[in-house]
């Protein structure tokens, strides 16, 4: 398969970046300032300095026609350069005109000082470097090709008197440009160096512009493997930047296993489902793989008498696989597994492909061990949560079973009990409530926390669910003589994307919370108002509020502000689980207190429609 470009806000042109062309720009114009100028003063001082007759107008001519499509270039690409993002046509329009203008005053000055014995000739071969530098081969070859071309069909034009031939007297002793030995010697060692030039230059530019494209590839590419932090996420984004970055059939990435004989294929992008069915991969079967693991040095495989070191060399063959690379991904205490490159060129990889797909799988094994690094914490996390849930399930049972023994001696049911014994009982009774209070709060957060991500999530309208919390609230309300107003500033269905039971548990928490810590006689108002693409919901009291010092812990596990305890039992869980929740449904909840005020939190959600 062939990989693509690296997806970016840059254009990519037959040519190199149009940034460099731009870039390289300003340097041809101040060069070609200089040619101007130089024309016209070699041809006002070529008599008298080096005593060599030239046409004088003529070159002059040529000159200011030099500086005069100069300066229309300079204001070009002034125009593409302050165009923001760069136009890519104009910009390889310019740069062909630029060369063709070049060219064409070259070939005219050539025709000027002597034809095909003029020196100037030698400057065409800076014309095919320049070309080389800038186009791909194919384009550059076509540029030389011309070159060449049009400096033998000058020379056979003058030869045969088609146009005329201008001798620079005091340069040669004599025409020479009709003797054919002449004219084979020049137009052959011009030829010969022409092509040279071309070869060493588009080789190096092309060197250069594949290089460019690598890093470009990497740098986007592994953007997106540290973009995740899910291992199976991580692996499949590195197969694929290695495929594009280095334009091969395949790759694969495995993980050695806990017992380290065995490789785990992770991840893959580009071979067939035939292939990767191929079978488990053992490194007792598997030479290569065992070196490269065991020595952690990258290893190539594209001669025929190294597949015995493979251990399916058939399935290799059905792929039309011809050369794999081995690299390790190496962490920082052992190597983690190996990353393999397929491609289905011969002899495809050499010691620079191997320091390459090294340098990919050096990054990707950092984020493989990060990736790994948070498995192993949510796991560890989700182990606490299940632990938490059993004991504190185990612990529902006899607790409510005492409340209940509580409960009947409160009742009278196994005698009266006096004053004092009715005060003990009741102190106790109180601090079971509590006790059953924290179970209830540790199995709802265990149980969130294990079902992170599970639960479905649905289209929900906040207004309902508000309303619902309300009501429920209401003998609370009541009770203490408060006013709960819902404000309603916008009467369109505000729907969110969440879990219905879990955006319950929200509000019923804050709402609940407003009730509580809000003396007799006081107000609570939520307000539902919906800005740009969220919902905002506002819950604000009249209640004690928050110490300032208080604020940043808010909602931290068992934390409770110094003077909530006092005024109303809790457990300090409730608005971790309320922020973890919102968080669950992409929203986020922030809060704003002055102690003795009262106090507002506000809960952002996305709507439905926005997601």
């Amino acid at each position: 398969m062939t990989a693509g470009r690296p997806h970016s806000s840059e254009e990519w042109l037959p040519i190199s970046r149009v940034d460099d062309v731009v870039a390289m720009g300003p340097w041809l114009l101040r060069l070609r300032w200089g040619a101007g100028l130089g024309v016209l003063a070699a041809t006002a001082l070529a008599r008298q300095l080096l005593g060599v007759s030239v046409p004088v107008v003529p070159m002059a001519v040529v000159g200011l026609v030099i500086l005069a499509y100069n300066a229309g270039l300079w204001l070009a690409f002034k125009r593409v350069r302050s165009g923001g993002r760069v136009r890519s046509v104009l910009a390889t329009s310019l740069t062909h005109l630029e060369l063709v203008l070049d060219w064409t005053a070259m070939l005219v000055l050539i025709h000027l000082t002597g034809g095909v014995e003029s020196p100037l000739i030698i400057f065409f071969v800076f014309h095919i470097i320049v070309a080389s530098l800038l186009f791909e081969r194919a384009v550059a070859a076509i540029y030389a090709a011309a070159a060449v071309l049009l400096t033998v069909v000058l020379a056979i034009a003058e030869g045969a008197g088609w146009v005329p031939h201008r001798h620079m007297v005091g340069f040669f002793p004599g025409e020479a440009y009709t003797e054919v030995g002449f004219l084979v010697g020049i137009l052959g060692t011009f030829t010969l160096l022409g092509t040279v030039s071309f070869y060493i230059a588009s080789t190096l530019a092309e060197h250069a512009r594949r290089g460019e494209e690598r890093l470009a590839t990497l740098y986007f590419g592994l953007q997106a493997v540290n973009s995740s932090l899910e291992l199976g996420e991580v692996l499949q984004r590195m197969a694929e930047a290695a495929v594009e970055a280095m334009d091969v059939h395949g790759v694969a990435v495995g993980l050695v296993d806990p017992t380290h004989s065995r490789i785990e294929e992770a991840a893959s992008f580009g071979l067939s489902e035939s292939y990767l069915a191929k079978g488990p991969v053992l490194l007792s079967h598997s030479p290569a793989l065992a070196e490269v693991v065991g020595s952690g040095r990258p290893l190539i495989i594209q001669e025929e008498r190294d597949r015995r070191l493979l251990q399916y060399p058939t399935a290799l063959a059905a792929e039309g696989i011809q050369s794999v690379l081995f690299v390790p991904l190496r962490g920082k205490e052992r190597v983690l597994g190996v990353v393999r490159a397929y491609s289905t060129r011969e002899r495809a990889f050499g010691p620079e492909d191997a320091r390459f797909l090294g340098a990919i799988a050096a990054q990707g094994a950092l984020a493989v061990e990060n990736a790994m690094a948070f498995g192993a914490l949510r796991q560890l996390d989700q182990d606490k949560s299940r632990f938490v849930r059993m004991v504190t399930h185990e612990l529902r049972a006899p607790v409510a079973g005492a409340d209940s023994i509580l409960r009947t001696m409160l009742g009278g049911y196994v005698g009266e009990l006096d004053e004092r014994q009715r005060d003990f009982i009741m102190r106790l009774a109180r601090r079971l409530d509590t006790l059953r209070m924290l179970i209830d709060d540790l199995l709802e957060l265990a149980a969130g926390r294990m079902d992170m991500g599970r639960s479905e999530a649905e289209d929900v309208s906040v207004v309902e669910v508000v309303q619902r919390v309300i009501d429920h609230l209401q003998p609370q309300v009541q009770e203490k003589r408060l006013v709960l107003r819902l404000d309603l500033e916008a009467a369109a269905r505000l729907v969110v994307r969440a879990n219905g039971e879990s955006l319950f548990r929200v509000f019923h928490n804050l709402i609940g919370n407003a009730v509580k810590y809000t003396p007799e006689g006081g107000g609570v108002v939520v307000r539902v108002t919906p800005s740009e693409q969220q919902v905002e919901v506002a819950i604000s009291d009249t209640g004690i509020g928050i110490p300032a010092e208080a604020l940043p812990r808010l909602f931290t596990e068992f934390f409770r502000a110094t003077n909530a305890k006092p005024f109303a039992p809790g457990t300090g869980l409730g608005l971790v689980i309320v922020k973890e929740l919102v968080e669950k449904a992409g929203g986020r909840i922030s809060v704003d207190s002055d102690e003795g005020q009262g106090t507002t939190f506000t809960v952002y959600l996305p709507l439905a429609a926005a997601q």
